[in-house]
C-alpha cells in the first residue's frame, strides 16, 4: 500500500472539489479508446491547479463501466497521475488516491489511517478519524514543500 508521501509525490494533480459535469466520450474510430470527461470546480488547489478553478480531467472509459465513478455535486479530495500523452489520468493508487468529502468539509480517515505512513505529518493525521479537507490538504502541502 502506497504512503501518503509516496502518493503526494507520484501526483500532478491534488485538489479538492465539486463534481460540476460528467460526459461519456466515444472513440471516433474503431480503435480509438472511449473515454469520460469530468468537470470538477477545485474548492482547494493543493497542486497543479488553482483554488476556484476549473478543472477538466479525462480517464479511460474502462474505469467508468469498473464502478470507478463520479456523481454530479459529489466532492472529492482527489491524487491525480499527470495526464498520459493520450491525455488521460486517473487517481493515483486508484481507489486510495479518492478521498470523499462530506458536506461539511470532511474528509473520513477511519479507512485509510493504515495507508498513512510513519512521516511526522502523516501521523498527526492518523490520530483523527476526521480531518477537515484543509487541515488534510496543508498537511499535503507541507510535504511538498520538504
Amino acid at each position: 500500500m502506497p504512503s501518503l508521501r509516496q502518493m503526494t509525490r507520484d501526483s500532478g494533480y491534488i485538489f479538492a472539489g465539486k463534481v460540476t459535469g460528467i460526459e461519456r466520450v466515444p472513440g471516433s474510430l474503431p480503435a480509438d479508446v472511449s473515454t469520460v470527461r469530468f468537470t470538477f470546480q477545485v474548492e482547494q488547489g493543493i497542486r497543479g491547479v488553482r483554488t476556484g478553478r476549473t478543472l477538466v480531467i479525462r480517464e479511460w472509459g474502462g474505469l467508468w463501466e469498473q464502478g470507478e465513478r463520479y456523481r454530479p455535486g459529489e466532492r472529492v479530495l482527489l491524487f491525480l497521475y499527470r495526464p498520459s500523452k493520450l491525455g488521460l489520468t486517473s487517481p493515483v493508487a486508484g481507489a486510495l488516491g479518492r478521498f470523499a468529502v462530506d458536506k461539511t468539509g470532511q474528509i473520513n480517515l477511519q479507512d485509510r489511517i493504515a495507508s498513512l505512513d510513519s512521516d511526522p505529518i502523516a501521523v498527526r493525521l492518523r490520530r483523527k478519524s476526521r480531518v477537515t479537507s484543509g487541515n488534510f490538504a496543508r498537511a499535503i502541502r507541507r510535504m511538498v514543500e520538504e
